[in-house]
């Protein structure tokens, strides 16, 4: 690697782009916890015939499952960037694996 200007700047933009990719992917562990737990919620309220919490519960589960799964969309761009700049300043090759979600 050299140390023009220019590789410089893709250092600096190679470092920001895997600190964006690591705080993706610890929001993503916090909303599958989040998630986890109102599915425990939502299973008790239906095990138990409270009809009243279900459609909350049903609502909140769609919104952080939409969230989460933009998360997974922006981590997964943010891999790709990654490897293409590991390729370009130390040639290096990065697969990227990709795994659909949990089963919900």
């Amino acid at each position: 690697m050299d140390s023009s200007p220019k590789s410089m700047d893709k250092l600096a933009m190679l470092t920001a782009a895997e600190g964006r990719f690591q705080r993706a992917c610890d929001q993503i562990v916090l909303l599958n916890i989040r998630l986890e737990d109102t599915q425990k919620r939502y299973k008790r309220a239906k095990n138990e015939n409270h009809r009243v919490f279900r459609y909350p519960l049903r609502l909140r589960l769609a919104s952080i499952e939409g969230v989460r799964n933009m998360y997974y969309d922006y981590a997964f761009n943010m891999a790709e960037r990654v490897a293409e700049l590991r390729q370009e300043l130390f040639n290096e090759t990065v697969e990227i694996v990709s795994v659909s979600g949990p089963k919900a």
